[in-house]
């Protein structure tokens, strides 16, 4: 049993997050860095329905950093960020729980 920061999920908060990760993915792209841990997270986002998230410390480190950039763009932009600053602090304030992986 690992110890991963888990998160309550919505729809909206899953759409926001992979659309965030998708622009660090670009960049990270562009710049000849590794993808992996951008792309794995990606998937596990897409593949995510309605619930819990549990996420690892690179996991949640990248989240972050991607709804920070995004958050960064809407402001010099001129836009509200509100939407993306609730889903910044939950993240943020996410707690370790007890991890048992799919086989329940």
């Amino acid at each position: 049993m690992t110890r991963m920061r888990y998160v309550k999920m919505d729809r909206i908060m899953n759409h926001m997050l992979i659309h965030a990760l998708r622009e660090v993915f670009r960049q990270e792209k562009e710049q000849g860095l590794p993808v992996d841990t951008t792309r794995d997270l990606v998937l596990k986002l897409a593949e995510q329905e309605e619930g819990k998230l549990y996420l690892t410390e690179a996991e949640h480190s990248k989240s972050v950093e991607a709804l920070n950039q995004l958050r960064d763009t809407y402001l010099k932009n001129g836009r509200y960020s509100d939407g993306i600053d609730s889903v910044l602090l939950k993240i943020m304030k996410s707690r370790y729980r007890p991890y048992r992986g799919r086989g329940r």
